[in-house]
């Protein structure tokens, strides 16, 4: 999982004003705080006080804008004593693997320590690969992830090898498919023109022995998704019930949408993701195969739930 917590006090403080459709300027006739000030807080540029805090939750009728905050982090810092724990890691080995020095780690663990923007990227990032090598170059002066690009070119490459390593025709590798693809379907995947969906994607990757991965961005990725209960018939997507895993590992995360979506690259919007998790549209196969890698999931469990 990945936390990325900062600014989350003004967040709430801005979603709360909405919910309640004040204006800054009424929020500000209302606890006497200036509307530069609440203007500060909700962009997080200046950190909202315990007193102020206490003003603006009375005036939102809420207990408290930073307890939220408070729990998230505590919560994110037991994430690290959990892994540090079940692994047997020293706090010197497990400062190395997040990559941060032995002693801010101590001040963390110990509370002493608020944790910069940065700082929570890094740990975020630490576990979110769980402490092991990603494929994955990773931002750490952003949000989102760098994921590799699909050469279109060089996947058809790896199609046409597979389907000429079966000896079989573009019309006969066509009927392997539970959903059966014309020669000139076939032939536009093996040119590079365009991408299978991912249901077919992987049927291909089944045919060859591979990973969905491996097809789009090469061996090296091979096992960047974690493997799933091999599907045997591929039946139509229900977007509503993708819609739901979308929506779980978004939940996990605990982030906003606008935040989520900006792990992806390129990033995704807040509509767009609001469209996603409701069923009213089908991310493209690359969104696909993101949200499994973000989430942790098969390919398979994410498109059917097995």
């Amino acid at each position: 999982m990945l936390f990325i917590f900062e600014n989350n006090s003004g967040n709430i403080l801005k979603s709360l004003r909405k919910e309640q459709k004040l204006t800054q300027k009424k929020l500000s006739e209302l606890t006497g705080i200036s509307q530069s000030a609440l203007v500060k807080y909700e962009n997080g540029t200046r950190g909202i006080s315990k007193n102020v805090d206490i003003a603006l939750s009375k005036a939102l009728n809420v207990d408290s804008l930073l307890k939220n905050e408070v729990e998230n982090l505590s919560y994110m810092i037991n994430r690290i004593i959990e892994y540090r724990d079940l692994n047997n890691l020293s706090n010197k080995n497990l400062a190395n693997k997040i990559g941060i020095s032995e002693a801010l780690l101590s001040y963390i663990l110990n509370g002493r320590r608020k944790l910069s923007k940065e700082i929570q990227r890094k740990i975020a990032l630490f576990l979110l690969n769980d402490g092991n090598e990603s494929l994955i170059d990773t931002k750490l002066g952003g949000a989102s992830l760098n994921f590799p690009s699909i050469d279109k070119n060089l996947m058809g490459n790896r199609i046409k090898t597979i389907r000429k390593n079966r000896g079989e025709s573009l019309e006969k590798f066509g009927q392997n498919f539970t959903c059966p693809a014309r020669k000139n379907v076939i032939n536009r995947w093996e040119n590079g023109v365009n991408i299978p969906d991912v249901e077919r994607l992987m049927n291909v990757a089944y045919l060859g022995g591979t990973t969905v991965p491996a097809l789009l961005y090469g061996e090296g990725y091979k096992n960047m998704l974690k493997k799933g209960k091999k599907i045997r018939k591929f039946e139509k997507l229900a977007p509503s019930m993708l819609g739901v895993r979308f929506r779980k590992i978004r939940s996990d995360y605990r982030l906003e949408r606008i935040n989520f979506g900006k792990l992806f690259s390129p990033s995704i919007t807040k509509w767009s993701i609001d469209k996603y998790e409701n069923g009213k549209d089908v991310p493209n196969t690359e969104r696909i195969i993101q949200y499994a890698y973000i989430g942790k999931v098969s390919l398979e469990f994410l498109i059917y739930g097995n």
